[in-house]
């Protein structure tokens, strides 16, 4: 699957919490962001098959 761009906004400190997790994880605030949501939902019992993650 083709990532799509998009703009966000966020508040400053949300922001910077991004940025310290995406550091010490060494990964981008896109995928610090995309991991969330992905937990997020499966939390709730929302799964998103592998085909639909590629």
């Amino acid at each position: 699957m083709t990532k799509k761009p998009f703009t966000t906004r966020l508040d400053p400190p949300v922001l910077a919490l991004a940025q310290q997790l995406a550091d010490a994880e060494r990964r981008s605030i896109t995928s610090v962001i995309e991991l969330a949501l992905i937990e997020y939902a499966e939390r709730r019992g929302i799964k998103i098959s592998a085909k639909e993650r590629e």
